[in-house]
């Protein structure tokens, strides 16, 4: 059984699977049955649509079978234990949100509305099954180690993916995926020493050297995959699964809506940056196609039978969107007038070697160009206390530009001083990464008796919604203030 070749086709089907589940279950808990049933409908409708053409079309076997899809998972839900998602190891900060999200959706009725009337309101994605499956069992010790077994699932379908698109055959093809995966990044700790030296004359390293620049004065960062994975899983699982089907069927416009809208769900920020891309390349694939058959594909049954799922998301988004904040919690542009070093720096150390290190293979790859003009523009706008627009915005941008790292070097390049400083920027990578490991485990060592590593203070968010009292994003960034007076009350679950 576990020697079979899994087809690719079906392991697509597999991640759309992934994708929609917490997407029904929260049309089926949220809203009203007279909404939830037709556009569930709709839904199905169109992902039959939309994946008919994927599904028959052939492709070449498989790389990855039942055995090695499995040791994947194994290998990934030991990660997440290590990194806290089971409460056994250190935990980032934000696990006090994290727990209290999970715990009021298994702990509160469907939709949760707390006593001051204020309603949930948060990209839930990630969130929803394993809260679904704690409040099936009354167990929260079934929904805490249910988090690391979906994560875990979520990045094998990834890394099968990859490993398929990138033809990891050699196991040490395959060991460099998941590596990549778990601990790839930019070079955040030189740009803090070389922002920090030109600047002021001095080196400064902050206690968050490994992730922030200058969080004293700049609130602008890209995540490592280990820090993202470690703190913000919600927004890296379902864009990494999103980002690989569109790099396996980007010609397939029929399916852009389908694969865009669990983003919405589960990681809007994402989804921002997400959408110019499917608007390029959907732009960019006419140059193939017949006009008229290619706008039916656009216009088709595939997309247009999501449209009432979109509408369902942005009537639920609207209440927290539309709702009054205060401006630092707002969107707000990049003076990069005043913070010109700051950005050349950040750019340089974080995406831009790598970009001018594999520009000679792919000139005339449209996804370089894409993801470098995404990641050169993202840092201009600001949203959130420490921005999660750009940090959790870029995710999808620079997976890509990570598919390109890996595609390189499995082209076997002649050594010469792109594939040394591709290799130096990898290793200060890694590096960084490392230090930051060696960190969390040792907080878990040395607080292991009072388990003061974890990040569980919270409990619940109830009286979190503008109270002046608590961080100022944690009392406006997760709500729909009055419930009752949204639109989404209207359409929501009685």
């Amino acid at each position: 059984m576990f020697s079979k070749n899994i087809s690719i086709n079906k392991i697509y089907i597999s991640i759309l699977g992934y994708l929609y589940l917490p997407v029904f279950i929260f049309l089926l808990g949220w809203t009203a049955i007279f909404i939830a049933l037709p556009v569930l409908l709709f839904a199905l409708v169109a992902i039959y649509y939309a994946t008919k053409k994927i599904y028959t079309e052939k492709k070449d076997d498989a790389y990855c079978n039942a055995a090695e899809m499995m040791v994947a998972f194994g290998v990934f839900f030991l990660f997440f234990v290590m990194v806290g998602h089971s409460d056994l190891f250190a935990q980032d900060f934000d696990w006090h949100k994290h727990h209290a999200v999970f715990n009021d959706l298994m702990n509160y009725d469907w939709p949760v509305v707390y006593k001051d009337g204020s309603l949930l309101t948060y990209y839930l994605g990630q969130y929803i099954v394993p809260s679904f499956l704690g409040k099936v069992f009354n167990s929260s010790i079934v929904m805490t180690w249910s988090i690391p077994l979906w994560n875990a699932i979520g990045l094998t379908l990834v890394y099968s993916v990859l490993a398929f698109l990138l033809k990891a055959e050699t196991k040490k093809k395959k060991i460099s995926v998941a590596l990549f995966m778990l601990l790839w990044g930019g070079c955040t700790e030189l740009g803090t020493i070389v922002y920090h030296l030109i600047n002021s004359g001095t080196i400064k390293l902050l206690p968050d050297s490994f992730k922030w620049i200058d969080i004293e004065n700049i609130r602008i960062h890209f995540a490592s995959n280990y820090d993202a994975l470690y703190g913000a899983f919600q927004h890296v699982i379902v864009p990494w699964l999103v980002t690989c089907f569109f790099l396996g069927n980007r010609k397939h416009v029929e399916s852009y809506v389908m694969i865009a809208l669990p983003l919405l769900f589960s990681a809007t920020f994402a989804f921002v940056y997400f959408v110019p891309v499917l608007i390029f390349f959907a732009i960019w694939n006419i140059r193939n196609n017949l006009i008229k058959d290619y706008l039916k594909s656009i216009f088709g049954i595939g997309n247009m039978f999501m449209l009432p799922l979109a509408g369902v998301f942005c009537i639920y988004f609207a209440g927290n969107v539309f709702s009054e904040k205060p401006g630092s919690v707002g969107f707000e542009l990049f003076n990069i007038k005043d913070n010109f070093l700051f950005y050349l720096v950040f750019i340089l150390t974080e995406f831009l070697l790598y970009s001018v290190f594999l520009f000679k293979r792919n000139a005339k790859n449209p996804l370089l160009y894409v993801a470098l003009v995404e990641l050169l523009i993202i840092p201009f706008f600001k949203m959130g206390l420490f921005n999660d627009l750009c940090s959790r915005g870029s995710i999808p941008a620079r997976f890509i530009l990570m598919f390109l790292c890996l595609e390189f070097y499995f082209s076997k390049p002649k050594r010469n001083w792109r594939v040394y400083g591709l290799s130096l920027m990898l290793a200060l990578s890694v590096f960084i990464t490392g230090g930051q490991i060696v960190y969390n485990f040792s907080r878990t060592v040395m607080n292991w008796n009072d388990k003061t590593f974890l990040a569980d203070k919270y409990k619940t968010l109830e009286g979190f919604s503008g109270n002046p009292d608590i961080r100022i994003d944690e009392a406006y960034n997760y709500f729909t203030p009055d419930y009752q007076q949204s639109l989404f009350y209207y359409i929501g679950k009685k």
